[in-house]
């Protein structure tokens, strides 16, 4: 028999969550797929010990809170990001790529991107734009590039050009080098710097149930296990950020906000 009702079925969570970590809101990343994601709050109770009253609890201190994961992409970038600067990441350039006649339409003076970009995140080299006619285009006169926040160089119409009119395709050769490696190397740095790090889970009605930690670092070294050939399971290395107080921000919201649209 029933003892009760669900008071609040919007109350009652299903699924995981997005995990992200950055050095600021604005700039969080995706880390990816994760198993065991965790959230979990700790602090010390403080006791003064009365002479005939006994135990008389009066606060608490150390207050801090947890997220903690197992992440399945062992992605070394994303480590570099979480780790808080405490290793010298760097990528291994690989051999240069040319590529001929890649076909782009410029719609008004809207960005695109090219295919390709280089590994290290700057503009391609030997750039060379030509119409549909085979009339080559003169670069900051009939185009302009440009590298976006990933990395990738984009090309846009200048307004008025005499050789690229609006709509019209393009074909692009450049040359691109990609990544043959990337490194991580660590040890002899002490300090870490502080990241947000915020889970998010995202019902079918596309309303969230948020929590994000404003100041947390990495509170355990890395551990890879690494599973036998025959195994299902990929390596896992397991996550665990620590909140603490940042006391720039108005005491009662100091530690973690949880965000909740499913619930209302």
């Amino acid at each position: 028999m029933a003892q009760t009702a669900v008071q609040n079925s919007g109350a009652i969570r299903f699924g995981s969550g997005k995990l992200e970590v950055g050095t600021s809101i604005a700039t969080l990343i995706n880390i990816g797929a994760v198993r065991n994601a965790v959230f979990k709050e700790e602090w010390e109770d403080v006791e003064v010990k009365s002479d005939n009253a006994g135990i008389v609890k009066v606060g608490i201190k150390e207050h801090v809170a947890y997220i903690e994961c197992d992440m399945m992409e062992v992605d070394l970038e994303n480590l570099n990001t979480i780790r808080g600067g405490l290793d010298t990441y760097a990528t291994v350039a690989g051999t240069p790529v040319s590529v001929t006649d890649e076909a782009h339409t410029l719609d008004d003076t809207d960005f695109m991107r090219l295919d390709n970009k280089n590994g290290n995140g700057t503009e391609v080299s030997t750039i060379v734009v030509t119409d549909a006619s085979g009339n080559t285009a003169v670069r900051n006169t009939d185009y302009v590039i440009a590298v976006d926040s990933a990395g990738y160089t984009c090309i846009a119409r200048v307004a008025g050009s005499s050789v690229i009119t609006d709509g019209e395709s393009v074909l692009v050769d450049y040359s691109y080098t990609p990544n043959s490696a990337v490194t991580l190397k660590s040890g002899g740095k002490a300090s870490i710097s502080d990241r947000v790090v915020r889970i998010t889970n995202t019902d079918e009605n596309g309303d969230i149930f948020r929590i994000t930690l404003y100041k947390a670092t990495v509170n355990e070294g890395q551990s890879i296990e690494f599973p036998a050939d025959d195994g299902d399971d990929p390596a896992m290395p397991h996550l665990k950020m620590k909140g603490v107080l940042d006391i720039t921000r108005t005491a009662g919201d100091q530690l973690f906000e949880i965000y909740d649209e499913q619930g209302v």
